[in-house]
């Protein structure tokens, strides 16, 4: 049996601020980025990296050379060389660009760096123990120094007025009296920030993410409302995976994990399904779903949590999360309930933690009990056939596996009164 031992505690910005630290973000807009790339310095980069040789001549003829021009109502102008920048619209251009400022994290001392192509955010977090805001204000204004200079030196422009400066806190952390400057301007605070597509509120509650994300839900549905009288349940159901599953499914680990929150997206949800198969605007849905072989939110979010958990420990996940799961162990073989060996345990490693806000808030500890709990299930329902750690460490593929899990979810709202 692969149990996962629930963890205490767990290293995220949530786990920071339930702590009551700051996590304070900072989220920087490079101007016109993949158009200010230098070539030769990016070819030097790429040396560094061992791209030598024939190799490295091939990506200067790659990026040499190249011209445009621009045509606005049937007027062109004149065509001239490309000096600067990676090709947009390339299969290599954001690989290139990320290969460019893959080396800014190492003039970062106190601040934790991420990318997402252009998007780059830095993440300064606070311990309640040493507070004093001179500090914070040292330590933060000194990694947004060299900041600039890595960019000064890399030639790349920088936009102070449109990076965000976010405090990400819970309601009884006070925001500390300080300046934050870039580049010699004054960064200030922000209530909420858009990073990847997802909006980000200072307290990580997702309000208005969800808010605007059921006013696409809802314009999904009305879309579905008139086009369900001129086309076929296929093409329907290719209008809801296209209009409203790629909104209800993205990033849904993160903003769908309180029930509380997610409820009206729910009704929006059911709302679709019954408009898709002509229903009442009352009846049941868990048929209506098994018909059209669909998940409800609940379930698309612990699908995804188990799938990660899944790549996870089959070291299938990027390398930051090596040791974010631990396989429970057991000290006795003994079958009771805190014996892996037994079919029907569930570990108990969580049930010590007296702050619930933290445990239960936690991605971390989430997906630890997503994955017991239905682990569990689906070992009563084919105990022969999935009870084996191979199935779950090893054999299982993810397509496999998530075959498995949407099956498993389907054959219970048959069975839900």
């Amino acid at each position: 049996m692969v149990y996962l031992q629930v963890p205490l505690t767990a290293r995220s910005t949530t786990d920071t601020i339930n702590n009551g630290n700051l996590a304070i973000g900072v989220f920087v807009d490079f101007q016109k980025a993949f158009d200010t790339v230098n070539h030769s310095i990016l070819l030097r980069k790429l040396e560094h990296y061992g791209v030598r040789g024939i190799t490295n001549n091939w990506f200067s003829s790659y990026l040499s050379n190249r011209m445009q021009s621009v045509t606005i109502n049937g007027y062109s102008s004149e065509t001239r060389q490309i000096d600067h920048g990676v090709p947009q619209g390339s299969v290599l251009g954001p690989l290139l660009f990320l290969i460019y400022i893959n080396d800014l994290h190492t003039c970062i001392r106190h601040s934790t760096v991420r990318h997402f192509a252009d998007d780059t955010n830095l993440l300064y977090t606070t311990n309640k123990n040493k507070p004093r805001n001179r500090n914070i204000a040292r330590n933060l204004n000194y990694d947004l120094k060299c900041l600039n200079h890595w960019l000064l030196a890399n030639k790349i422009s920088l936009n102070a007025t449109k990076t965000e400066l976010i405090y990400f806190r819970n309601t009884k952390t006070t925001i500390p009296n300080i300046k934050i400057k870039l580049n010699g301007k004054t960064l200030f605070r922000t209530a909420e920030v858009k990073y990847v597509g997802l909006t980000f509120n200072e307290h990580l509650t997702f309000n208005n993410h969800i808010k605007i994300m059921n006013a696409k839900l809802k314009r999904a549905n009305n879309l579905i409302a008139i086009a369900r009288h001129y086309l076929p349940k296929e093409l329907l159901l290719q209008i809801y995976y296209g209009q409203f599953y790629s909104h209800l499914n993205y990033g849904c680990q993160i903003w769908g994990q309180t029930q509380s929150k997610i409820n009206p997206t729910i009704i929006l949800q059911k709302k679709a399904i019954r408009l898709m198969t002509f229903s009442h605007h009352q009846a049941h849905t868990n048929n209506l779903f098994t018909d059209l072989n669909l998940l409800k939110l609940n379930d698309i979010v612990k699908l995804n949590n188990i799938l990660f958990t899944h790549n996870t420990l089959n070291n299938k996940s990027p390398s930051v999360f090596n040791d974010f799961f631990t396989l429970k162990q057991t000290t006795h073989q003994h079958l009771n309930t805190n014996n892996i060996n037994s079919a029907y345990s569930i570990p108990k490693g969580s049930l010590e933690v007296h702050n619930c806000n933290l445990r239960n808030k936690s991605i971390k500890y989430i997906c630890s009990d997503t994955w017991n709990t239905v682990h569990k299930e689906l070992s009563t329902k084919y105990p022969n056939k999935y009870l084996t750690n191979e199935f779950w460490l090893k054999d299982a593929k993810t397509n496999t596996l998530k075959h498995l899990l949407k099956m498993h979810f389907l054959e219970q709202y048959q069975n839900d009164p």
